[in-house]
This record gives structure tokens, C-alpha cells and sequence, in this order.
């Protein structure tokens, strides 16, 4: 009798035992759920209290991101792969757009379907950056023939008190260019973060400059660099690195203009008298219209991505895929 009520009151405190393990295992999980739970709540905070910068488009949004890093969310306006020229903004956008911390922009009427929003922006006090007033802007000379009239009496004013006004807005096409309005943007994104972003700037200063000398070999060691792209967006590249812009199909700043037959003949005429390798082309212009032309004309024709990063890693490695297509084609 002994025995068995002993057997019982062991498994009695087997039993007891187990259940304690089980709900201290249990209190543990729990335990770590609640943690995780709140280290997430955390995060999601954290993220949701910082800057938001909202940039245009990628390729400048990039220069952006590696100067702010972890101190704003860099939200880009342009989808990559979308023609900055014709995007239209949707009401999300707008007002994105609208609660930033900072507006980055481009300043020259080139992202066309958001001019009034960002004009209003300007007109209402709102903090925007508009690269172009930070720039030595690249304007059509008086006889030149790769601008449309429209273009062209633009270039004679003087840019408006917002940045806009005549002159060529593919800025970013030139490292240099890049270089000369980064201690102003810098100061901008600087006072818009609250942190202070000298460390970042001068990081990418030195690889700026450094992709700049890199463009400027591969160039180099061509024996000419004439170029004849799909609409006039290649000036500030040409201009810093002694290429020579011998035509363009559409002879406009924009890709929302068309060429006339016209046009077209005579970019036949500059083709075949400076004995042009290849034609670039892109966003805006026919593939078609390309390809038939450098088939009539017995040269290559070759895609470039101008507008938009197109899966590179950053601004440098754009740069440099564009260079390297364009030293390829015409070595």
C-alpha cells in the first residue's frame, strides 16, 4: 500500500513538472513575441519619424540617396523607365510631393507634367531645390541647329524667379555639373534632415571626380567623338568631354516634339558628311525610326539610357555604362 501511494505521488510531481516546464516555455515565447513585436513597432516608428525627401527623378534621386543616407526617405517621383518629359503625376503623388521635407527638382521645365505642382510650391513659400539655379546652364548659341525655335528664343531669357526659363536641362549628363551644385544641395538637404551631411558630401565629391577623370580617358582615347542621339540631350556630356553633337532626330530639348521630313534629311546630311559610326537613341524617340534611319545610312543604331538609372547601382555606374556604350560604338 506504502509502495503504490508513493508510485502516485511520484507522477503526481512528474505531471506537476511538466506542466511548470510547458508554462514557463510558454511565458518565455510570449515573452519573446512581445519583444519582437515591439522592436517592429520601434522600427516602424523610427522610419515613420524621418524626412521625407522628394526627388523628380532616379538619376537625381540617386545623387540624393548617397548624400543623405539613413538621415531621410528619399521617395522619387518619376518611376524609373518612365519618360520624365511626358509623366503625369496622380493625386498621391501630389501630395507626396506636397508634404516633404524638401522638393529636389530639376529646374528647367524638364519634367513637364509636374511644373504646376512644383510651381506652386515656389509661389506658396514650400522648400524646393531646383539644380539648375546651382549650375552653369547650358543654353543654345545664337545659329545653332539642334534646337527648336521654341528653344531657341528661350535661350535668350534669363531664367524666371523660380529657376526656370531657357536652356538645356540634361544637366546630370556631366559629373562636373553634378560637382558644381553639390555644396548647395548639400546645405539644402542638410537644413531639411537636421544632420549634418559634410562626411557624405565630401565622399561623394571625391567619387564624383574621380568618375569624371574615368569618362574623360575612355573619350580620350577615341580618335573623334561625333554624336548624333535621338533628341538634344547629349550638349552637357559633349561640352565637357570634347564630343561634338553632329545631329540629333528630334532637334529639341524635348521628347514630346516630332521631327518633319525636313529635319530628318538634313540629320541624313550631317550623318553621311562627318562620316557619323552610329546613331544613339532612347526614351521618346521610335525604335523604328532609328533603326530604318541607320539602315538607310549603313550604320549602327544604339540604345541609350539618358533618362533613367535602368538597373545600374548608382549614378556612377549609369555614367559609365552610357560611356562605355558610347566609346563601343563609335571606337
Amino acid at each position: 500500500m506504502a509502495k503504490n501511494s508513493t508510485k502516485k505521488l511520484r507522477n503526481l510531481f512528474g505531471v506537476a513538472l511538466t506542466l511548470g516546464v510547458l508554462s514557463s516555455c510558454s511565458s518565455s515565447g510570449d515573452s519573446a513575441s512581445t519583444n519582437e513585436s515591439s522592436t517592429e513597432t520601434t522600427s516602424d516608428s523610427v522610419v515613420a519619424e524621418l524626412p521625407v525627401i522628394s526627388v523628380t527623378y532616379s538619376v537625381i534621386g540617386d545623387i540624393v540617396s548617397q548624400l543623405v543616407g539613413e538621415n531621410a526617405s528619399v521617395n522619387v517621383v518619376i518611376p524609373d523607365g518612365q519618360d520624365p518629359h511626358e509623366f503625369q503625376p496622380s493625386a498621391k503623388d501630389i501630395e507626396t510631393i506636397n508634404n516633404a521635407a524638401l522638393v529636389v527638382s530639376n529646374g528647367l521645365d524638364f519634367e513637364e507634367g509636374l511644373e504646376e505642382v512644383l510651381e506652386n510650391i515656389a509661389d506658396s513659400g514650400g522648400k524646393i531645390f531646383m539644380l539648375a539655379e546651382h549650375i552653369t546652364v547650358r543654353e543654345i548659341e545664337e545659329g545653332d541647329d539642334h534646337g527648336d525655335e521654341e528653344d531657341a528664343d528661350h535661350a535668350d531669357e534669363k531664367s524666371d524667379e523660380h529657376g526656370h526659363g531657357g536652356g538645356d536641362p540634361h544637366l546630370w549628363l556631366s559629373p562636373a555639373t553634378m560637382l558644381e551644385m553639390l555644396p548647395a544641395l548639400t546645405a539644402a538637404l542638410s537644413e531639411a534632415t537636421g544632420a549634418d551631411l559634410s562626411d557624405e558630401a565630401m565622399a561623394l565629391t571625391t567619387k564624383l571626380q574621380d568618375l569624371d577623370s574615368e569618362v574623360e580617358s575612355i573619350i580620350n582615347g577615341l580618335d573623334e567623338c561625333n554624336l548624333v542621339s535621338g533628341h538634344d540631350e547629349m550638349g552637357y556630356f559633349a561640352d565637357r568631354y570634347g564630343c561634338e553633337v553632329t545631329g540629333v532626330i528630334i532637334p529639341s530639348f524635348t521628347t514630346t516634339s516630332e521631327a518633319t521630313a525636313g529635319d530628318v534629311a538634313e540629320l541624313k546630311k550631317q550623318v553621311e558628311q562627318y562620316k557619323v559610326p552610329a546613331i544613339f537613341t532612347g526614351l521618346g524617340v521610335s525604335p523604328d525610326t532609328a533603326t530604318q534611319l541607320a539602315k538607310e545610312l549603313g550604320i549602327k543604331a544604339v540604345t541609350l539610357s539618358t533618362h533613367y538609372l535602368d538597373g545600374a547601382a548608382n549614378y556612377q555606374e549609369f555614367i559609365l555604362k552610357l560611356t562605355k556604350q558610347i566609346a563601343e560604338a563609335l571606337g
